[in-house]
């Protein structure tokens, strides 16, 4: 029939969706009200927050992000960058990191570097172009040289410790390989190897607490350190050649979870066993860590402690709420399990 006029196939006038003038009119508050408690940029009295909520529940309101990240000169997102996606501890780091984001209401962009500091250049300017409103970055070394030039607000977290001007987070890997070492030792053993994947400032920070706990048992002379490498194989094959020696180490300290697997890996392939023949500590705790006999000892980080502190500075500086730059260290623990004890003896698993 022609000259009949539809607004859509059902003969129906389209449903116009809530505005925030709609909400703050069924709330009975300002326009400003009902942006302030969905912002949560500034504190409303709580029995004016919820009226808002219960108008927006009410009426099915959606705000619209892009328009207000337009409005603010925000995007509400913020960039995570990790040095290895399939490492535990970076991976739970950046579950409690997100979780913390959202209920912040900001996305998260995550982006592995694999190790490699051209790929993480590469990542960190994708994101910066992104107009991410911050990031939080575990470097693949002691620098960011990208971070030089400017950009929004960034968090370091375990690594990074040369870049200057940054809040920094970590844990206390100097005390953490203080007490691993100290532990080896209360157990009579005498000839530790430290087994350490590079010369990152985290990981010497390790070294040198092992050095601290030999100096101070006056071991100095046994000092026996093992560069690995960032990958379980090349962790791996530095280890095999100290597990053939007549002056083999009684015990093993290995100082990232890479190391930990390529010491596991290697003393299977010596034909050696854990702990009879020679005793393993890790550092940072894992699942496979209780799966197999004879569970690994180990120090473990406060991941959960390093993620918010982490995203509390990000958010401060989001905010406007803080001042100069932190380097905040965390203590770690240590996790007695089966896979140390003295030389020598042999322990029921």
């Amino acid at each position: 029939m022609q000259g009949r006029k539809r607004n859509n196939s059902h003969g129906m006038k389209a449903h116009k969706p809530p505005t925030i003038k709609d909400v703050a009119k069924r709330a009975r508050v300002a326009t400003a009200t009902v942006s302030h408690v969905l912002s949560g940029r500034r504190a409303v009295a709580d029995n004016l927050k919820a009226r808002v909520l219960k108008a927006v529940d009410a009426l099915g309101y959606r705000p619209n992000q892009v328009a207000a990240s337009l409005r603010q000169r925000q995007t509400r997102s913020v960039g995570i960058v990790v040095p290895d996606l399939t490492n535990p501890f970076f991976a739970s780091l950046v579950h409690h990191i997100e979780e913390l984001a959202a209920d912040s209401g900001y996305q998260v962009l995550l982006v592995g570097s694999n190790e490699n500091p051209e790929r993480e250049t590469e990542r960190l300017q994708a994101l910066i172009a992104r107009r991410v409103d911050g990031l939080i970055v575990m470097p693949t070394g002691d620098k960011v040289s990208v971070l030089d030039r400017g950009g929004p607000p960034t968090v370091l977290v375990d690594r990074g410790f040369d870049a200057a001007g940054y809040d920094r987070i970590a844990a206390d890997n100097a005390e953490g390989g203080y007490i691993g070492t100290r532990h080896l030792l209360d157990l009579g053993h005498r000839d530790i190897a430290i087994l350490a994947t590079d010369k990152l400032a985290n990981i010497q920070e390790r070294v040198e607490g092992y050095r601290r706990a030999l100096a101070e048992a006056r071991l100095s002379r046994n000092e026996r350190i093992i560069y690995g490498g960032v990958t379980i194989e090349s962790c791996r094959e530095a280890t095999g050649p100290e597990l053939h020696r007549e002056d083999r180490p009684t015990a093993i300290f290995a100082t990232a979870y890479v190391a930990t697997l390529g010491a596991v890996q290697a003393i299977r392939a010596a034909n050696l066993s854990i702990p009879e023949d020679i005793s393993l500590l890790g550092f940072d705790d894992s699942d496979w860590m209780t799966v197999l006999r004879p569970y690994v000892s180990t120090i473990r980080q406060p991941i959960q402690d390093i993620a918010t502190n982490s995203w509390n500075r990000l958010h401060a500086r989001l905010t406007g709420d803080v001042e100069g730059h932190l380097h905040i260290q965390l203590p770690c623990t240590l996790e007695v399990r089966e896979s140390t004890c003295p030389p020598g003896r042999h322990v029921e698993t």
